[in-house]
């Protein structure tokens, strides 16, 4: 029997002086419109969601060229998961070198939520994007032996190419090739680069 889930109301405080992030001119604030949406957060108990209000407000500025912003209220505009979700999921990605289709097991069975696998390879992609090879390669300790191979899944019709830390034997890099690519042998191929 699934849990039912536990909503927490998230209101914005409405302040009477605002600041336009467009213009920069401080104005008394005027209501434009207000939104509401569903925002996923990890709970142990039963699933929790929060419902989190959006205040839009209104610019004053004859000369700015947006009519309304929206007031901050801790979450970006179109975030659907709470900041702790996706550090969770990150930490599960990346520190425990776990795959994609565990982590969403993992919160659905631990933390009552489900997360896609497409939404979490976005936020993997995202984070790794804030990074530099080196970097990158310094966070994985790479031992010094790097391994290529490619492999096939049974239902793909492309190949994955797979770069791994032959010491460790961690993967530390998986990445589907094109089409185009199609090795002759059957057995594939596979070479340790020092």
């Amino acid at each position: 029997m699934e849990k039912e889930a536990r909503v927490k109301v998230i209101k914005t405080r409405v302040p009477k002086w605002v600041i336009c992030p467009f213009c920069g001119v401080k104005q008394p604030f005027k209501k434009e419109r207000e939104n509401w949406r569903m925002v996923k957060d990890i709970n142990l108990d039963k699933p929790l969601l929060l419902k989190v209000q959006t205040i839009y407000a209104k610019c004053l500025n004859p000369h700015c060229q947006r009519n309304s912003f929206a007031l901050p209220n801790g979450f970006e505009k179109y975030q659907r998961a709470t900041d702790r979700f996706k550090q969770e999921a990150l930490s599960g990605l990346i520190c425990d070198n776990s795959t994609l289709p565990r982590v969403a097991k993992r919160f659905n069975h631990i933390f009552n939520t489900t997360g896609s696998k497409s939404t979490l390879d976005r936020w993997k992609r995202k984070e790794a994007d804030k990074y530099d090879f080196k970097q990158i390669i310094s966070k994985l300790g790479f031992g010094g032996i790097l391994c290529i191979d490619e492999y096939k899944p049974k239902r793909s019709k492309t190949y994955d190419l797979i770069a791994s830390n032959r010491l460790t034997e961690r993967i530390l890099y998986l990445e589907n090739l094109p089409k185009i690519y199609s090795p002759k042998a059957k057995s594939g191929f596979s070479q340790c680069l020092p």
